[in-house]
Protein backbone atom coordinates (compact mmCIF):
# COMPACT_ATOMS: atom_id res chain seq x y z
CA UNK A 1 0.00 0.00 0.00
CA UNK A 2 3.25 2.32 0.33
CA UNK A 3 4.61 1.83 -2.21
CA UNK A 4 1.29 1.70 -4.13
CA UNK A 5 0.58 5.31 -2.42
CA UNK A 6 3.88 6.83 -3.64
CA UNK A 7 4.10 5.80 -6.91
CA UNK A 8 0.55 7.43 -7.43
CA UNK A 9 1.87 10.68 -5.38
CA UNK A 10 4.88 10.90 -7.99
CA UNK A 11 3.02 10.81 -10.84
CA UNK A 12 0.56 13.35 -9.87
CA UNK A 13 3.50 15.14 -8.88
CA UNK A 14 4.98 14.51 -12.59
CA UNK A 15 2.28 15.31 -14.59
CA UNK A 16 1.75 18.55 -12.57
CA UNK A 17 5.54 19.53 -13.36
CA UNK A 18 5.32 18.55 -17.02
CA UNK A 19 4.56 21.67 -18.72
CA UNK A 20 7.34 23.23 -16.71
CA UNK A 21 9.73 20.83 -17.71
CA UNK A 22 8.99 21.04 -21.52
CA UNK A 23 9.76 24.42 -21.34
CA UNK A 24 12.48 24.12 -18.92
CA UNK A 25 13.90 21.64 -22.04
CA UNK A 26 13.34 24.45 -24.29
CA UNK A 27 15.08 26.96 -22.70
CA UNK A 28 18.24 24.66 -22.18
CA UNK A 29 21.91 25.47 -23.33
CA UNK A 30 21.48 22.15 -24.73
CA UNK A 31 19.00 23.05 -27.20
CA UNK A 32 19.53 24.79 -30.57
CA UNK A 33 19.46 24.19 -34.26
CA UNK A 34 19.53 20.82 -35.60
CA UNK A 35 19.95 19.72 -32.28
CA UNK A 36 16.64 18.22 -30.28
CA UNK A 37 16.99 16.89 -26.99
CA UNK A 38 14.11 15.34 -26.85
CA UNK A 39 14.80 12.11 -24.91
CA UNK A 40 18.43 13.09 -24.72
CA UNK A 41 17.59 15.79 -21.76
CA UNK A 42 15.15 16.48 -18.65
CA UNK A 43 15.49 20.37 -19.32
CA UNK A 44 16.12 20.11 -15.24
CA UNK A 45 20.01 19.80 -15.29
CA UNK A 46 21.75 21.65 -12.93
CA UNK A 47 18.11 22.15 -11.20
CA UNK A 48 17.46 19.48 -9.85
CA UNK A 49 17.29 20.89 -6.07
CA UNK A 50 14.57 22.97 -7.50
CA UNK A 51 12.67 20.14 -9.35
CA UNK A 52 13.57 17.91 -5.96
CA UNK A 53 11.64 20.76 -3.59
CA UNK A 54 8.66 20.90 -6.16
CA UNK A 55 8.48 17.64 -6.53
CA UNK A 56 8.37 17.12 -2.79
CA UNK A 57 6.04 19.90 -2.21
CA UNK A 58 3.56 18.21 -4.48
CA UNK A 59 3.73 14.81 -2.72
CA UNK A 60 2.38 16.01 0.16
CA UNK A 61 -0.20 17.96 -1.28
CA UNK A 62 -1.67 15.31 -2.82
CA UNK A 63 -1.01 12.44 -0.58
CA UNK A 64 -3.63 10.25 0.49
CA UNK A 65 -2.02 9.78 3.74
CA UNK A 66 1.01 11.65 5.39
CA UNK A 67 3.11 9.03 5.66
CA UNK A 68 6.93 9.54 6.51
CA UNK A 69 8.03 7.40 3.50
CA UNK A 70 6.13 10.62 1.64
CA UNK A 71 7.87 13.45 3.32
CA UNK A 72 11.23 14.38 1.26
CA UNK A 73 12.71 16.79 3.59
CA UNK A 74 16.89 17.25 2.82
CA UNK A 75 16.20 14.82 0.10
CA UNK A 76 14.95 17.43 -2.25
CA UNK A 77 18.06 16.90 -4.39
CA UNK A 78 18.15 13.20 -5.07
CA UNK A 79 14.14 12.94 -5.73
CA UNK A 80 15.28 15.72 -8.07
CA UNK A 81 17.56 13.58 -9.85
CA UNK A 82 15.49 10.65 -9.54
CA UNK A 83 12.61 12.90 -11.04
CA UNK A 84 14.93 14.21 -13.87
CA UNK A 85 15.91 10.29 -15.30
CA UNK A 86 12.19 9.54 -15.39
CA UNK A 87 11.10 12.93 -17.41
CA UNK A 88 14.48 11.68 -19.83
CA UNK A 89 13.17 8.04 -20.11
CA UNK A 90 9.72 8.53 -20.38
CA UNK A 91 10.54 11.12 -23.53
CA UNK A 92 12.27 8.88 -25.61
CA UNK A 93 9.20 7.26 -27.82
CA UNK A 94 11.53 6.42 -30.82
CA UNK A 95 11.28 3.48 -32.23
CA UNK A 96 9.78 2.73 -28.82
CA UNK A 97 8.07 4.04 -25.91
CA UNK A 98 10.23 3.80 -23.06
CA UNK A 99 9.51 2.96 -19.90
CA UNK A 100 11.18 3.69 -16.35
CA UNK A 101 12.12 0.04 -16.45
CA UNK A 102 13.53 -0.29 -19.97
CA UNK A 103 17.29 -0.40 -18.44
CA UNK A 104 16.85 -2.90 -16.30
CA UNK A 105 14.27 -4.82 -18.55
CA UNK A 106 16.97 -5.30 -21.23
CA UNK A 107 19.58 -6.36 -18.71
CA UNK A 108 17.80 -9.00 -17.74
CA UNK A 109 16.80 -10.43 -20.72
CA UNK A 110 20.04 -10.55 -22.03
CA UNK A 111 21.03 -12.24 -18.85
CA UNK A 112 18.26 -15.02 -19.48
CA UNK A 113 19.15 -14.80 -23.70
CA UNK A 114 22.90 -15.80 -22.67
CA UNK A 115 21.96 -18.32 -20.22
CA UNK A 116 19.36 -19.94 -23.28
CA UNK A 117 21.97 -19.86 -25.48
CA UNK A 118 24.54 -22.10 -23.59
CA UNK A 119 22.04 -24.39 -21.96
CA UNK A 120 22.60 -23.28 -18.73
CA UNK A 121 19.01 -21.29 -17.43
CA UNK A 122 19.26 -24.01 -14.47
CA UNK A 123 22.78 -22.72 -13.67
CA UNK A 124 21.59 -19.11 -13.93
CA UNK A 125 18.88 -19.97 -11.35
CA UNK A 126 21.40 -21.65 -9.23
CA UNK A 127 23.07 -18.80 -9.13
CA UNK A 128 20.13 -16.22 -8.32
CA UNK A 129 19.76 -18.19 -5.45
CA UNK A 130 22.55 -18.46 -3.73
CA UNK A 131 23.35 -14.84 -3.99
CA UNK A 132 19.57 -14.31 -2.56
CA UNK A 133 20.51 -16.86 0.28
CA UNK A 134 20.84 -14.31 3.07
CA UNK A 135 17.11 -12.58 2.47
CA UNK A 136 15.96 -15.91 1.70
CA UNK A 137 16.96 -17.48 4.64
CA UNK A 138 16.20 -14.45 7.54
CA UNK A 139 12.78 -14.83 5.36
CA UNK A 140 12.52 -18.33 6.01
CA UNK A 141 12.90 -18.00 9.77
CA UNK A 142 10.45 -14.95 10.05
CA UNK A 143 7.77 -17.04 8.59
CA UNK A 144 8.72 -19.87 10.82
CA UNK A 145 8.75 -18.20 13.79
CA UNK A 146 5.50 -15.72 13.34
CA UNK A 147 3.72 -18.07 11.19
CA UNK A 148 2.45 -15.83 8.92
CA UNK A 149 3.69 -16.86 5.32
CA UNK A 150 2.88 -13.51 3.30
CA UNK A 151 6.02 -12.47 4.41
CA UNK A 152 7.55 -14.95 2.07
CA UNK A 153 5.58 -13.33 -0.77
CA UNK A 154 6.47 -9.99 0.53
CA UNK A 155 10.51 -10.89 0.56
CA UNK A 156 10.34 -11.77 -3.19
CA UNK A 157 7.61 -8.63 -4.50
CA UNK A 158 6.74 -5.78 -2.37
CA UNK A 159 9.77 -5.47 -0.10
CA UNK A 160 12.42 -5.96 -2.76
CA UNK A 161 13.39 -3.36 -5.32
CA UNK A 162 14.63 -6.13 -7.32
CA UNK A 163 10.56 -6.39 -8.06
CA UNK A 164 8.68 -3.21 -7.98
CA UNK A 165 11.24 -1.69 -10.22
CA UNK A 166 11.10 -4.16 -12.83
CA UNK A 167 7.16 -4.52 -12.51
CA UNK A 168 5.09 -1.29 -13.18
CA UNK A 169 1.61 -3.33 -12.91
CA UNK A 170 1.05 -4.52 -9.91
CA UNK A 171 -2.42 -5.71 -8.34
CA UNK A 172 -2.68 -7.28 -4.52
CA UNK A 173 -4.99 -9.15 -2.89
CA UNK A 174 -4.55 -11.54 -0.09
CA UNK A 175 -2.25 -14.47 -0.29
CA UNK A 176 -1.35 -12.99 -3.55
CA UNK A 177 0.63 -10.43 -5.94
CA UNK A 178 -0.59 -10.37 -9.17
CA UNK A 179 1.58 -8.29 -12.27
CA UNK A 180 1.69 -7.75 -15.57
CA UNK A 181 5.28 -9.34 -17.31
CA UNK A 182 7.37 -6.57 -17.67
CA UNK A 183 9.14 -8.05 -20.91
CA UNK A 184 6.56 -7.25 -24.18
CA UNK A 185 7.45 -4.16 -24.86
CA UNK A 186 11.16 -4.50 -25.50
CA UNK A 187 10.94 -8.01 -26.77
CA UNK A 188 8.45 -6.89 -29.21
CA UNK A 189 11.32 -4.36 -30.66
CA UNK A 190 14.36 -6.25 -29.94
CA UNK A 191 12.85 -9.75 -31.12
CA UNK A 192 12.61 -8.18 -34.93
CA UNK A 193 16.19 -6.57 -34.21
CA UNK A 194 17.28 -10.32 -33.79
CA UNK A 195 18.63 -9.31 -30.51
CA UNK A 196 16.56 -11.44 -28.75
CA UNK A 197 15.06 -14.72 -29.27
CA UNK A 198 12.69 -15.13 -26.19
CA UNK A 199 9.48 -14.74 -25.73
CA UNK A 200 7.32 -14.26 -22.68
CA UNK A 201 5.92 -17.37 -22.53
CA UNK A 202 8.75 -18.91 -22.37
CA UNK A 203 10.81 -16.16 -19.86
CA UNK A 204 7.71 -17.55 -17.71
CA UNK A 205 7.91 -21.40 -18.15
CA UNK A 206 12.03 -21.37 -18.14
CA UNK A 207 12.44 -19.02 -15.36
CA UNK A 208 10.16 -17.22 -13.67
CA UNK A 209 7.98 -20.22 -12.24
CA UNK A 210 11.17 -22.07 -11.81
CA UNK A 211 12.59 -19.50 -9.86
CA UNK A 212 9.78 -18.76 -7.71
CA UNK A 213 9.48 -22.27 -6.16
CA UNK A 214 12.40 -22.12 -6.08
CA UNK A 215 12.32 -19.31 -3.88
CA UNK A 216 9.34 -21.23 -1.67
CA UNK A 217 11.21 -24.20 -0.91
CA UNK A 218 13.40 -21.53 1.24
CA UNK A 219 10.94 -19.74 2.19
CA UNK A 220 9.51 -22.55 3.89
CA UNK A 221 6.28 -22.48 1.78
CA UNK A 222 4.70 -23.07 -1.51
CA UNK A 223 4.31 -20.71 -4.42
CA UNK A 224 1.29 -21.26 -6.86
CA UNK A 225 2.13 -19.53 -9.92
CA UNK A 226 -0.93 -18.94 -12.89
CA UNK A 227 -0.04 -20.70 -16.69
CA UNK A 228 1.15 -18.45 -18.87
CA UNK A 229 -1.39 -16.04 -20.26
CA UNK A 230 -1.91 -13.79 -23.50
CA UNK A 231 -2.76 -10.55 -21.83
CA UNK A 232 0.37 -11.24 -19.54
CA UNK A 233 -1.06 -10.91 -16.29
CA UNK A 234 0.65 -13.61 -13.66
CA UNK A 235 -0.63 -14.20 -9.96
CA UNK A 236 1.60 -15.16 -7.14
CA UNK A 237 -0.67 -17.32 -4.57
CA UNK A 238 1.48 -18.11 -1.43
CA UNK A 239 0.11 -21.03 0.59
CA UNK A 240 1.56 -22.87 3.75
CA UNK A 241 4.23 -25.86 3.31
CA UNK A 242 2.09 -29.49 2.29
CA UNK A 243 2.85 -31.69 5.58
CA UNK A 244 4.68 -34.85 4.40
Amino acid sequence: MKHHATRIALMLACCALGAAAWAAREASPFAGPGFHPRGSWSGFEDHEQELGSAVAKAILEVAPTKARELDFTGRERQLGHGVATVIRTLNVDSPYQHETNDALVKMTLNYIQFAKDHDMVEEMIDHDLRTEMPMLRANGRRVAESGDIDIALMAVTERTACFYQLVEEVRRAPHQVSYRSPYGTVLRMTRQLGQHTLTEKEIHEIYTVPRLRRQAEQLGVEFEVTPWRDDGWITITVKPRART
